[in-house]
């Protein structure tokens, strides 16, 4: 009569899925993780050009001899009201033209060429997009 060695059988069925469920729920939640920390590295990352971008609009304001502002007409929109930021605007001082991109930034935001920067009557900046999209 032969005898089979116990030890020699392998896996069930049943320890097998176990395995495979297990292995599964730690993917989903190393997915979940990962998803969670790039969302808010972009949320951080739209936060910090916001600042930046709020900065250079004033020191662009600032700057300039009569007050204008980055915007197409160089005036700040009626209160309630939001108005593009030109990011390629220019004021002259003196013999030279001073350009809001590249003197008062180094560097264009993500979607600069969208009509996603705004400013409005209070000279604040925002962006017309939520954190996840950015």
């Amino acid at each position: 009569m032969l005898r089979r060695n116990r030890s020699a059988r392998g896996f069930s069925f049943l320890e097998l899925a176990i395995a495979l469920l297990i292995i599964l729920i730690l993917t989903v939640v190393v997915i979940l993780v990962v998803r969670g920390f790039f969302a808010s590295a972009t949320k951080s990352a739209m936060e910090v050009e916001l600042r930046n971008i709020q900065t250079a609009v004033d020191a662009y304001n600032i700057k300039s001899p009569d007050g204008v502002w980055p915007t197409a007409g160089g005036q700040l929109p009626p209160p309630g009201h939001h108005a593009l930021i030109d990011f390629s605007a220019t004021f002259e001082m003196g013999n030279r033209s001073w350009s809001f991109y590249p003197h008062y930034i180094t560097k264009l935001p993500r979607h600069w060429d969208e009509g996603v920067w705004r400013i409005d009557s209070a000279a604040l900046v925002t962006i017309d997009m939520e954190p996840g999209d950015y």
